[in-house]
């Protein structure tokens, strides 16, 4: 059996090869490219939800949220459980040519479990404080329902987006290898 050469990736593409633990050449994201996707992903869903939180309290509960609730803890908590959800999508699909619908499909399956979970909580948490739903419980569910749609189709925009860009920045950098 001929001894093979591993491909050669340049130095500054978007992956390079490393070792791994059985000993087998594997590709992985260089640490620049890492470092800019993961800066990209976080930005978009904490940003994504931070908006929607916002649209979420001025339209279904009739509040207007000030700066010290979107920059301060309830802002920050609602800053984590967005950005986990492109995160999580791109774990979930990165670099194996999912087309756009399979990130759209697999963002809204995320974010309503991420919902469902953020509901079922809230739910929990009333029912052992002792209290009744009050009548407007529905209207936000449906509300914090809809809202996670809708950001998961930003979501899966941006998570596909930066798995297509990588692919071709990786595409570019093998054809400029062989020329």
């Amino acid at each position: 059996m001929p001894n093979e050469l591993p491909p050669q990736l340049p130095e500054d593409g978007p992956t390079r090869l490393v070792e791994g633990n059985d000993g087998e050449l594997v590709e992985r994201l260089s640490s620049g490219t890492a470092t800019v996707l993961l800066v990209w992903l976080i930005g978009v869903g904490a940003g994504s939800a931070l908006l929607a939180a916002w649209l979420l309290a001025a339209i279904v509960l009739q509040l207007r949220l000030g700066t010290e609730h979107l920059f301060g803890a309830p802002g920050l908590y609602v800053s984590l459980y967005g950005a986990t959800g492109p995160t999580v999508l791109w774990m979930t699909g990165r670099a194996q040519g999912r087309s756009l619908r399979w990130f759209m499909l697999t963002a809204a399956k995320i974010g309503l479990v991420m919902a469902g979970i953020l509901v079922g909580g809230l739910l929990l948490v009333t029912v052992v404080m002792g209290a009744a739903l009050g009548p407007g419980a529905l209207r936000v569910t449906i509300g914090v329902l809809g809202f996670t749609l809708g950001v998961s189709v930003v979501w899966a925009l941006a998570t596909w987006s930066a798995d297509r860009y990588i692919a071709s920045a990786r595409v570019v950098s093998e054809g400029d290898q062989t020329s």
